[in-house]
């Protein structure tokens, strides 16, 4: 009762500190990298791994958003970890790159079960390529050229994990990346607040259903979430969902020898802008040593349950792979 109790603490004084803009990146494929919103996430997926998301929203549109998400996470010991994120957002002349290392420090109840709080560093460029507008007036000098500057930003957030539940909360980012007028540099009011939980439920021995739910809160700003159901057959996914902004989810996924992992994701608008707007497209490809999760093993994180134990069980279950069958 009282590690529940300092769960539910946790996540009400994070809630409660938060919830008081910015353009906070979002993906559909959320659990495939949760550590592009939340730095306490950092290698709960692997004990290494490398994530890269692709994202080209309303295709075919003229200058509609473009992003790149990459990041990289290492286990160094069951209560310690670090990461390294990348992303690249282009939304028509406006282009952000952002760089943040992060840390997560993780407080374990037992080998399955752990809260982990996270706090990422970094810098945000912010250009605009003016010079590759088109003017109504030729040579108009308010156009002859861009600029470019670079911005302090950092996050924090808090994750609980269990063998088949997790949840989790963060703010992506403290500081405000405009560059003039009021909202620059650190606005609480302005927070932008990801909220994340998922299950794990087995259906019969061979699948695995797992219900997902990804909120962004902001103050003055309505409540925009991803609902995504994936259900899990050994290593192949298959995903449906609803973006609150009247969008039908539907992904794929494959995982590979327990270390490559592929993702694809389609989104559908079905609202009134539905002709205008587009399909959306997202792209994912991982790698991990190994991955913990998949349709034959979700309820336990293996080759970490005592430090320095790793490169020994993984070699040993590799070697136990390369034997001929009988």
């Amino acid at each position: 009762m009282s590690m529940i109790k300092t769960i539910f603490t946790s996540l009400f004084v994070f809630i409660c500190l938060s919830v008081i803009g910015q353009n906070t990146y979002r993906f559909s494929q959320f659990n495939f990298a949760k550590s592009v919103y939340n730095p306490a996430t950092v290698a709960v997926d692997a004990n290494f791994s490398v994530d890269l998301l692709y994202r080209n929203q309303w295709h075919g549109v003229e200058g509609s958003p473009q992003t790149i998400a990459f990041n990289t996470a290492y286990e160094i010991i069951p209560s310690m970890a670090v990461g390294f994120n990348f992303f690249n957002d282009r939304i028509g002349l406006h282009q952000t790159n952002s760089f943040s290392g992060m840390y997560a420090y993780r407080i374990n109840f037992d080998k399955r079960k752990y809260l982990s709080f996270g706090a990422g560093l970094g810098v945000d460029n912010i250009s605009w390529n003016l010079n590759e507008a088109f003017t109504t007036q030729a040579n108009d000098p308010a156009f002859s050229a861009g600029y470019s500057k670079f911005k302090f930003n950092s996050s924090v957030g808090i994750y609980y994990r269990s063998p088949r539940f997790y949840v989790g909360a963060s703010i992506p980012q403290l500081f405000q990346t405009s560059l003039v007028g009021p909202d620059k540099g650190f606005r609480p009011a302005r927070f932008h607040y990801m909220l994340l939980s998922g299950y794990y439920f087995e259906i019969g021995r061979e699948f695995v259903l797992h219900p997902s739910i990804q909120v962004r809160m902001t103050m003055n700003a309505p409540i925009q979430g991803d609902l995504v159901i994936r259900g899990i057959t050994k290593n192949f996914g298959i995903s449906a969902g609803y973006r609150s902004e009247n969008s039908l989810i539907v992904g794929l996924d494959y995982m590979y020898a327990e270390r490559y992992r592929i993702g694809y994701s389609f989104n559908y608008d079905v609202g009134p802008l539905a002709r205008v707007k587009g399909a959306s497209h997202e792209i994912y490809l991982g790698f991990g040593l190994p991955y913990y999760f998949n349709g034959n093993n979700i309820d336990r994180r293996r080759y970490v349950s005592n430090p320095g134990g790793f490169k020994r069980k993984y070699k040993r279950a590799a070697k136990k792979q390369r034997l001929p069958r009988p």
